[in-house]
């Protein structure tokens, strides 16, 4: 297994080069100012998610209409909610489900994805007794190497340094934790800070 992780780090690199191509067609002049990777509770998915200001700040007005306003009342905090009315905070900011832009369904990472699927059906087939301890470590060794990954793009310059970048998991309780210490790890201490004050008050 430790071979699959040594191939994966470039293949994870050369896709997410391609699709930041793709996605700077996309995007034109607008200001990326959030990158992330995000894979699912099971770990063989991923995929590149990317946001601008100006798509940000398409969504939130999308929140602020009367209709959107009220639905967001019967879940939120009035005080957060009263701060998506008038402008001064976004739901959307580090929610990588509402952003904008992302690699697309034929993308390189689509591929990676399958590689992900194969290799995690070969450990299905494991003693039933091993399987949890296999899964984990077939889990700790991924996020880590998404890590390495994104730590190599940042430092050749494929992400600006104003870009705050994270790895996310869709639906799970360790999402939390994956968002922050990525999140510590891949910026500056400044950069970090801001994504933990968002946090805090998207947390209540």
């Amino acid at each position: 297994m430790e071979q699959f992780f040594v191939d994966l780090q470039p293949a994870i690199e050369n896709a997410v080069r391609h699709a930041m191509e793709k996605i700077r067609r996309e995007i034109g002049k607008e200001h990326i100012y959030s990158a992330a990777l995000v894979t699912d509770s099971d770990c063989i998915t991923l995929f590149l998610a990317v946001n601008t200001e100006e798509a940000l700040v398409r969504r939130d007005e999308e929140d602020r209409t009367p209709e959107r306003l009220a639905e967001l009342r019967e879940y939120w905090p009035e005080e957060l909610v009263d701060q998506v009315a008038d402008g001064s905070f976004s739901l959307n900011r580090y929610l990588p489900d509402e952003w904008g832009y992302s690699d697309g369904t034929d993308s390189e990472l689509n591929q990676v994805s399958r590689q992900l699927y194969d290799q995690e059906a070969t450990l299905s087939n494991t003693d039933a007794d091993t399987y949890d301890e296999i899964q984990e470590q077939f889990q700790e060794q991924f996020l880590e190497t998404v890590a390495l990954a994104f730590e190599t793009l940042r430092a050749e310059g494929l992400f600006a340094p104003e870009t705050l970048c994270f790895i996310s998991m869709s639906d799970d309780d360790r999402t939390p934790d994956i968002e922050d210490g990525s999140a510590q790890r891949l910026n500056t201490p400044e950069q970090y800070e801001q994504f933990q004050t968002w946090v805090r008050f998207f947390n209540g």
